[in-house]
């Protein structure tokens, strides 16, 4: 149970990086201050980027094993994310490749969490 509110509590954090970056983003690219190509990059770095916050935030909190939380973590969003791109009608291949980065990478800060809580305490 404390699993699963952990996961949720996450989550919200995860959501409010995504919504505080891509609001930078979207401002920064309708005064024409990015270039479309570093948008597109900054696509798949800000997520990435905010996984591995929320990654390390969730292997914080964990007791053990910290990349079995990234992964339950990154995988539930991934889910949601999948379902929202198939009811939107956005669903490729490639968002597929676009989902595996992004549970790397949520798994991978949940390692540097948990690893860093060891060391504190």
């Amino acid at each position: 149970m404390q699993s699963i509110k952990n996961i949720f509590k996450t989550t919200i954090y995860l959501l409010l990086y995504l919504i505080i970056f891509n609001t930078i983003i979207t401002i920064l690219n309708y005064f024409n201050v990015l270039n479309y190509k570093i948008i597109n990059i900054l696509k798949i770095i800000v997520p990435s980027l905010t996984f591995t916050i929320s990654g390390f935030k969730i292997g914080k909190i964990s007791i053990k094993n910290g990349w079995l939380e990234g992964i339950k973590l990154s995988s539930f969003v991934s889910l949601i994310l999948m379902i929202i791109s198939i009811i939107f009608k956005y669903f490729r291949k490639e968002y597929l490749i676009y989902l595996l980065i992004i549970i790397c990478a949520c798994t991978f800060g949940s390692i540097l969490g948990i690893n860093k809580k060891n060391t504190l305490v």
